[in-house]
């Protein structure tokens, strides 16, 4: 790939993962890398700290004034970004970052027009797969594609494809961008990878956790239904 990389990578209250995350990507050693912004969404932990406490000059870090979500953390971080090949990542993958050059390898292949990572099978049962399947389901009904992960966050696009396409808030953002992906005609390619990130737990906070994301993944099934399936759409 002969494009500059920009990698943005969404934090809220990441200071035990995001050092480890940062030193992944740079001992990588990422061909054409141009920038990694951090792009902070207001946490109140040392974050920020331990984000600078790395020094490179590939590292950007922006602070958002107050938490509006990781919708909003995404679209400043293109807003800030310079090069033609978008990296979106988590904050919590540690030093299975480097992963990261499966993704970039396919999407050299002209064949595609963005990639998302298929992540190994979790190390512990967080919840009972609610929140997958239903996105799973969601999808195929509205695009006709079936994708195995559409709720991961770690994905490669030419930044060209993004143009027109709405980044939406909260725990929705993967499953709506990629429903409009879709459904705008871009081909996407799913590469297994060894990456691992923070697993939610089956207690209280983790089933609250995934109570939320089920709800706002809902609503944008259904705001997409009435964007691509309402019949009255046609006149």
């Amino acid at each position: 790939m002969n494009e500059k990389i920009s990698i943005i990578i969404p934090v809220y209250n990441e200071e035990d993962f995001i050092k480890d995350t940062l030193k992944g990507l740079l001992e990588a050693d990422i061909k054409n890398l141009g920038e990694i912004i951090v792009v902070d969404d207001g946490s109140v932990d040392e974050t920020k700290k331990k984000v600078c406490e790395i020094k490179s000059a590939f590292i950007y870090y922006y602070s958002l004034a107050r938490n509006r979500g990781k919708g909003a953390a995404l679209r400043k971080g293109l807003e800030l970004s310079r090069y033609p090949v978008i990296v979106f990542l988590d904050g919590d993958l540690g030093y299975s970052s480097k992963e990261i050059k499966k993704l970039l390898k396919a999407i050299d292949d002209k064949s595609v027009d963005f990639v998302i990572a298929d992540f190994p099978p979790p190390l512990h049962k967080g919840g009972f797969g609610f929140v997958k399947k239903l996105s799973q389901k969601g999808v195929y009904f509205l695009t006709g594609q079936k994708i195995k992960n559409p709720i991961c966050g770690q994905r490669i696009f030419r930044k060209e494809i993004l143009a027109d396409i709405a980044i939406p808030d909260g725990f929705a953002v993967e499953v709506g961008m990629l429903i409009d992906l879709l459904n705008h005609g871009f081909r996407v390619r799913e590469i297994p990878v060894f990456m691992r990130h923070r697993e939610s737990k089956r207690d209280l906070k983790g089933f609250i956790h995934r109570g939320k994301e089920f709800i706002q993944i809902l609503q944008i099934l259904i705001k997409k239904y009435f964007q691509y399936k309402n019949p009255w759409n046609r006149w």
